[in-house]
């Protein structure tokens, strides 16, 4: 078992212990938009998208919500001079902590995680290569009421695992499932 898997399942393990007997109202989430490499990864890689999906338990009464996540993601390369049709598809999971700071109407909140990235390239004539690594994310968003039970949502994350660094700006839906 790699390093990063040991954190990964220690994270889990910390937020299993860490959620009270009073969880309510999970709430699953969908999710997608356009990222924006940045660093090392910024130098190759064009801007490109990205889909997440999870689930969040809220703890108590405080705004305080953590659960999990999914993503996948694709960047496109451009080298100068040289065409391979190649990519970079990040994609992973992660623990995540939501704090949101609404009331019933308009919701603010922000957001962090940790768990694992996946950074896999691949080429046109070239066996695919990847690296898993530990990835974090932290962000901020608001979302607005559409129904009792639904809102939509706009936020943005910044993304990065050693190497693999960047912005999104992602919309989505959030859905309300029991009490």
């Amino acid at each position: 078992m790699t390093k990063q898997s040991v954190r990964f399942l220690a994270v889990l393990a910390l937020l299993g212990f860490a959620i009270p007997s009073q969880v309510h109202a999970q709430v699953i989430y969908v999710s997608g938009g356009a990222t924006f490499p940045t660093g090392d990864f910024g130098d190759y890689a064009n801007t490109g998208w990205m889909a997440a999906g999870g689930v969040l338990f809220g703890v108590g009464d405080s705004g305080l919500g953590v659960g999990g996540e999914l993503f996948y993601g694709q960047n496109n390369h451009s080298v100068e001079g040289v065409d391979l049709n190649s990519k970079t598809s990040p994609y992973g999971a992660m623990a995540i902590v939501d704090y949101s700071f609404g009331n019933g109407g308009i919701d603010p909140y922000v957001f962090g995680g940790a768990g694992v990235m996946v950074h896999r390239y691949s080429a046109e004539g070239f066996d695919s290569e990847s690296e898993t690594k530990f990835g974090y994310q932290f962000g901020a968003g608001i979302g607005f009421p559409i129904g009792e039970t639904t809102e939509i949502y706009a936020e943005g994350r910044y993304m990065g695992a050693t190497d693999t660094q960047y912005f999104g700006l992602l919309g989505g839906f959030a859905f309300g499932i029991g009490n």
